[in-house]
């Protein structure tokens, strides 16, 4: 702007660029919106699938391919359920209230567990890690609480066995999971482990 005289005004620069940067601003804020506004998701609809021959890739979520689930070995079947019977046994062996209990498979398809509970009140627990089947477990206990910070508490197994520790737990909430250090692709063989937190 010119002021009387000729020269510049700076109040009418100042004002100026002021609408400049609200103006950038405000395109910066509306050019995602109006990008996202025309753009269409299609997500795959699990129900409406046609069920695939064992081994047939399926569209992924992103367009992308996974292999669809092997049909389960009859006899791995059995070994399995023969192996959980066992892993009761070995895990209820230990007396008392239970706080956590979970069991999972060690191999395949869909192996792992974890789990978090409540704990109602501080004292000490008795936490056992069993397997049968494998080679041996990991089990990791962690206790999540505010106030303390229990580090993770690792229990290995050798297969077929268990083993337990005593650790004290404040309230609060506490978790355990299967360690799975291998690739995702091992093989199904029925292994399995657990843990129990009992007192």
């Amino acid at each position: 702007m010119v002021a009387p005289g000729g020269g510049r005004d700076h109040h009418g620069i100042v004002a100026m660029n002021a609408v400049r940067h609200r103006l950038v601003l405000s395109l910066c804020l509306l050019v995602p919106l109006a990008a996202a506004a025309g753009c269409a998701y299609d997500y795959p609809d699990p129900a409406n699938r046609t069920p695939a021959e064992p081994g047939t890739p399926v569209p992924g979520l992103l367009g992308g391919t996974q292999a669809a689930t092997p049909t389960p070995n009859p006899l791995v079947l059995e070994r399995e359920v023969r192996n959980y019977q066992e892993l009761d046994g070995l895990l209820k062996s230990v007396p008392g209230p239970v706080l956590l209990f979970q069991e999972g498979p060690l191999d395949g398809p869909a192996r792992g567990f974890g789990t978090t509970e409540e704990v109602p009140a501080a004292g000490r627990y008795t936490v056992t890690a069993a397997c049968i089947g494998g080679s041996n477990a990991k089990i990791f206990i962690r206790q999540e609480n505010p106030k303390v910070t229990l580090w993770p508490v690792e229990l290995t197994v050798d297969c077929p066995g268990a083993t337990s520790q005593v650790i004290t737990l404040q309230e609060g909430y506490v978790s355990a999971h299967l360690s799975l250090p291998g690739p995702a692709d091992t093989p199904w063989t029925g292994a399995v482990g657990g843990v129990r937190v009992t007192g």
